[in-house]
């Protein structure tokens, strides 16, 4: 444990695919260092909020508690919510002010915007609240000061996202100071001098703030990434892309741990950790044994994570083996499944009298919902290889990952890098199944791009280079800046309302980001319409540049895709969620909050799946366990085996499907 402690940096960011053990591992390493005298902040980016119900206290409000049984500890869940408020309190005027001064909207107009804004900028405040509490500036007084932090975060997609808004927030930083200088080149043309304002000081403050926690983070003695991962094909696969994401992003590596070990022959780990080693690069490897079932509470969690051991060579210490449910990368079981080509998915193309159940799941546009690591993907998967062999509704079926660190090809067995990522494919063998691991973020910044040619030409072509138009011009080229975060995943999402409206698809199945990610996801389109409302109103201003309808006419049809999918969202004949859940407490738990904010959003729950069920419980489950209930019918509910071997390729996974047992 010490050689583990001393190879961490101040900032330990603990990092990993959904369901790896992300939280175990940062309450195991936070209150380690608190517990060797160093003050220690643990804090949660999760919006999932999962941190305080394991720790079995409440963390609200975005404020530091003390946890007793730690000395030296105290955790906070981020809330970026209360950040906004505060930061909105504080400066919104400041902001409308040169917002004012750049643009040529009235002044109510101008509030609209800043609020129309500011709301999906969440992601953003989060972290402003990290980079204050670097700086010292987040604690009340000295006494709570800290020496070391801990970050549980979200899983992939979320979490890359937020170490990435740096960039972001220098856009809408940059889009803003365009506007302000064009008040500064107005003043100095009418006075011949210029004096710094509250807006100027706005701006620097917020550079200074966003650079010194980007220089932070690409500073290893300062900050590093602990990366969980477990010894599964499809997790595996993940890892080696997050680790070279954060090598892309200047983030290094501190430690790579493995949770879930469970003790097994010689060699057997052996091709797990040549596959961690060629990725970790200077990190040493670390192992958590397998624990089932899994830790609950502070104690328990403390417990299984004083057993960390130094995993590199580990495969030769011989330990008897044992059987488990994980069988690393052994292929073993009576099917023969190749990884590499997924299996034969021409094997059972009709629907059986079981899956027939499974189907009444489905609607138009079905969306897959449940914690980071219960199965999402792999349930996903199952349910589009059933769509494609109901007899009752045969037409051609859209699987679609929305997730920024998508898997479907992981869990197909597909190892060609980047596939189905520019636009659909069609699975092998299985030709009314079309998949599409959408790059949102690439999908959004071609939409920027094209907005900003046609800026420019218009520019070019009507103003010349006139000094107030060269400001018009930068400020209108980049407006875009100020779109939400997360707003790129619903431009790539609302598109597929054109590809239903068309014929191209009968059903629609959505794998999306974890349960955190999921909700801002089902909540953004009504913050986008009127974000785009109120663009559009600014670019109405400008309506005398010839053409520049053409230059709005992609906000319009943003717009209007946006409307399309938050009716067929709020449509539970046409749209839901069908929730995957395991049987653990924390999963319950966060199944039952999702579960509660789907129901406050209108967005209709069509079952259960619970997943990963052993033999002896397969007669058991129940929807009554998590309350889930529709009216005053209890919702369909499947119990999904676990199983021996890696669920990987269309063959095990429709044959996995076949054994799941619907509950009355």
């Amino acid at each position: 444990m010490d050689g583990f402690l001393e190879r961490l940096p101040e900032l330990v960011i603990v990092v990993g695919k959904g369901g790896v053990g992300k939280t175990t591992c940062a309450i195991g390493v936070a209150s380690a260092l608190a517990a060797s005298g160093q003050p220690t902040l643990l804090v949660s980016t999760d919006p999932a909020g999962s941190l305080g119900p394991v720790l079995g206290t409440t963390l609200a409000g975005g404020v530091a508690r003390r946890i007793e049984a730690v000395p030296g500890l105290a955790a906070m869940q981020l809330e970026p919510a209360v950040t906004r408020k505060e930061f909105l309190a504080r400066w919104r005027d400041v902001i409308v002010t040169i917002v004012d001064r750049g643009t040529y909207l009235d002044v109510e107009d101008v509030g609209g915007l800043v609020d129309a804004s500011f709301p999906g900028a969440d992601e953003i405040f989060g972290l402003l609240v990290l980079a204050q509490l670097l700086a010292g500036s987040g604690a009340k007084d000295a006494a709570d000061r800290w020496k070391r932090f801990v970050i549980d975060t979200a899983p992939t997609g979320h979490t890359l996202r937020l170490l990435t808004l740096p960039d972001t927030f220098d856009a809408m930083i940059s889009l803003l100071d365009a506007m302000q200088a064009k008040h500064r080149f107005m003043v100095r043309a009418l006075t011949r001098r210029y004096r710094r304002d509250e807006a100027d000081e706005f701006l620097e403050e917020m550079r200074r703030t966003i650079g010194g926690l980007r220089a932070s983070l690409g500073d290893p003695a300062r900050a590093g990434a602990v990366l969980v991962t477990r010894n599964e094909p499809v997790v595996l696969s993940e890892t080696v892309r997050y680790a070279e994401a954060l090598r892309r992003l200047g983030i290094s590596i501190a430690a790579v741990v493995m949770d879930g070990t469970p003790a097994v022959a010689a060699g057997e780990l052996d091709a797990a950790i040549s596959k961690l080693e060629e990725v970790a690069g200077t990190a040493a490897l670390f192992a958590l044994p397998l624990v089932d079932p899994p830790p609950e509470g502070l104690g328990g969690v403390r417990n299984a994570f004083s057993r960390l051991h130094r995993l590199r060579g580990a495969g030769a210490r011989g330990k008897k083996a044992v059987r488990t449910e994980r069988k690393g990368l052994q292929r073993r079981g009576r099917s023969g499944l190749p990884l590499e080509s997924g299996g034969d998915p021409e094997a059972g193309r009709r629907a059986t009298r079981k899956q027939r159940g499974v189907v009444d799941l489905l609607r138009t546009l079905t969306i897959v919902g449940g914690k980071g690591g219960v199965g999402k993907t792999t349930v996903s998967c199952a349910l589009a290889l059933v769509a494609i062999a109901d007899e009752g509704h045969r037409a051609d079926t859209l699987l679609v990952s929305t997730d920024p660190a998508p898997s479907i090809a992981d869990a197909l067995g597909i190892s060609t890098p980047d596939w189905a990522t520019r636009g659909v494919e069609t699975l092998e063998g299985s030709p009314g199944l079309h998949i599409w691991q959408m790059d949102a973020v690439s999908a959004f910044q071609e939409l920027r791009d094209r907005y900003r040619d046609r800026i420019d030409a218009l520019f070019d072509a009507f103003m010349g280079q006139s000094g107030d138009m060269v400001h018009d011009r930068a400020i209108l080229r980049d407006l875009l800046a100020l779109a939400p975060p997360g707003i790129d995943e619903l431009y790539a999402l609302a598109s597929l309302g054109d590809a239903l409206e068309e014929g191209r698809y009968a059903r629609i199945i959505v794998d999306p980001a974890p349960t955190g990610h999921l909700l801002r996801l089902l909540e953004l389109p009504t913050l986008a319409i009127e974000w785009s409302h109120r663009l559009m109103r600014l670019l109405v201003k400008y309506k005398d540049i010839g053409g520049l309808g053409d230059a709005a006419q992609d906000l319009v049809n943003f717009s209007r895709r946006t409307r399309a999918l938050d009716r067929l969202l709020h449509n539970e004949a046409g749209a839901g969620v069908v929730l995957v859940s395991l049987d653990e407490p924390v999963v319950i738990a966060e199944t039952k909050r999702l579960a509660g904010a789907l129901q406050s959003t209108r967005v209709g729950i069509l079952g259960v799946v619970r997943n990963r069920v052993k033999p002896e419980a397969m007669d058991s489950v129940g929807a009554q366990e998590i309350g889930l209930w529709r009216g005053q019918l209890m919702l369909p509910t499947f119990a999904a085996p676990a199983y021996e071997r890696p669920l990987v390729g269309a063959s095990a996974i429709r044959d996995w499907c076949e054994r799941w047992r619907q509950r009355d």
